[in-house]
């Protein structure tokens, strides 16, 4: 049994307050968005003048004026057009994985093996330039698929009951999409904060030779990039501590869903704040990682060349994976057993110990199924913006593969939203249905139906095994 729950904090309204740790990271947060504001403000008084010249130069070279007033009234449209593309995709993928489930991960399966096997083997029948080592990802596809779907076929199908349930989630709490929506604009916000802090303080430094140095043409020393040094630290910290909150405030929307709750954003704010000094913790070892992972790619390529910048990206991918795995389940254990993040890696660590398989199948079979969501979109995107370009360009072929490619790319954006929250739903509601038949409680609100499928395909999973 976990030595508390959140949800009597959320039945008695009381949450955790740690008052020094939010004071804390608004400090550094705030110091981060400050020098970045600062180091924008200086490019453009520097180059100011030059970037509107060269915007000059390209509008009239395509004969193009926009004023002012156009433009505002473009860029609101266009994220306008984003945010019902977003809302759109939602409720689609939502609606789409509560009705196919587990259907989802055999069309997933069958792409996969068609693209990594059946394809290259033609190509290669046909005499085309790519040697047999080129079928090597095909096969273990292949073999992946047949273990998924003999020896681990009962998990398999659990699987595409969970995936149904996580459509129903995002249905039912369509406030899970919320701080992963917060976390893309940071994380944009984030990259040209970052950019200016570093082009302008390698710019200073170097006496105005920033240009020279990001070109290669002048090295970049110590005495020239610190302060780009401590920038991208600071950086990394406010993504990785944005995206971990996030994480935390819709699983614990989540959680208290699963456990017969209404929760609305606010609560799962108010739990992830809860745990706000064990997600800061949790953020800066993070940090830590992709640092010595940078610096073990860094290392390879100065040591061996190219060959050596693949062995340690290779090194890198170790660690960073060994890393997720370990953390797979941190968030939502911190956030609903209010864990700090030492117990929380612990608590993860023993999980995924013991439910293996189950990771397993979410990070092949489970994810195969919602790039086929992804496709999907894709298409549909790029044929409505064929259908606009064919009829508003009076049948222009050029016009119409334009809009097409323009309309996939926008959909990148929503579409990148929703499976990124599926997979927080989903790790979550494994979560929760691992602790259910470990006894930790035994009221949730999955459907009868529902639970009488999850609980035969375990039992018979377990049986098997």
């Amino acid at each position: 049994m976990a030595r508390t729950d959140v949800i009597e904090y959320h039945d008695n309204q009381n949450y955790p307050s740690h008052g020094r740790a939010v004071l804390g990271v608004v400090i550094v947060l705030g110091a981060f968005f400050a020098a970045g504001i600062y180091s924008l403000m200086g490019l453009w008084a520097s180059y100011g003048t030059q970037v509107m010249n060269a915007i000059n130069e390209i509008l009239s070279v395509v004969s193009l004026v926009i004023s002012p007033t156009d433009a505002a009234i473009g860029i609101a449209a266009i994220l306008l057009g984003i945010i019902l593309l977003s809302l759109f995709v939602a409720y689609g993928a939502s609606w789409l994985a509560k009705r196919l489930g587990g259907t989802l991960i055999y069309i997933g399966a069958f792409f996969m093996n068609l693209m990594t096997l059946a394809i290259p083997i033609v190509i290669l029948a046909t005499g085309g330039p790519f040697a047999w080592q080129v079928l090597i990802p095909g096969l273990f596809t292949l073999f992946l698929t047949i273990l998924l779907f003999t020896v681990f076929r009962d998990r398999v199908r659990r699987a595409g009951e969970i995936i149904k349930l996580t459509g129903q989630v995002c249905l039912d709490e369509k406030g899970v999409f919320v701080p992963p929506t917060l976390v893309m604009i940071f994380t944009l916000i984030s990259a040209i904060m970052f950019g200016g802090i570093a082009f302008y303080s390698i710019d200073v430094l170097s006496g105005g030779n920033a240009l020279l140095i990001i070109s290669g043409a002048q090295d970049l020393t110590i005495e020239t990039g610190w302060v780009a040094g401590i920038g991208i630290v600071l950086y990394l910290f406010a993504t990785i501590f944005f995206y971990n909150f996030a994480y935390g405030t819709s699983s614990a929307m989540v959680y208290l869903y699963m456990r017969g709750r209404d929760p609305d954003l606010g609560d799962g704010v108010k739990s992830s704040l809860g745990v706000i000094t064990g997600i800061i913790a949790l953020s800066i070892m993070s940090v830590i990682i992709v640092i010595v992972r940078m610096i073990l790619e860094r290392l390879g390529r100065e040591v061996g060349g190219v060959g050596g910048a693949a062995v340690g990206r290779a090194a890198g991918g170790v660690i960073g994976w060994i890393w997720a795995l370990l953390n797979y389940f941190t968030i939502p254990a911190m956030v609903a057993e209010e864990l700090g993040a030492k117990d929380g890696i612990k608590r993860s660590a023993g999980l995924v110990k013991d439910n293996f398989v189950d990771v397993m199948i979410k990070e092949t079979a489970v994810r195969w199924g919602f790039s086929v969501l992804a496709v999907v979109f894709f298409l549909g995107f790029a044929l409505g913006g064929a259908v606009v370009g064919w009829v508003a360009f009076a049948g222009d072929l050029i016009a119409t593969i334009v809009l097409a490619v323009v309309f996939a790319v926008l959909a990148g954006i929503p579409v990148s939203l929703v499976l990124r929250t599926f997979d927080i739903v989903y790790v979550t509601l494994l979560y929760v249905f691992i602790r259910k038949k470990d006894g930790d409680f035994t009221k949730t609100v999955i459907p009868s139906a529902m639970e009488r499928e999850l609980e035969g395909a375990y039992s018979r999973a377990q049986t098997s095994e």
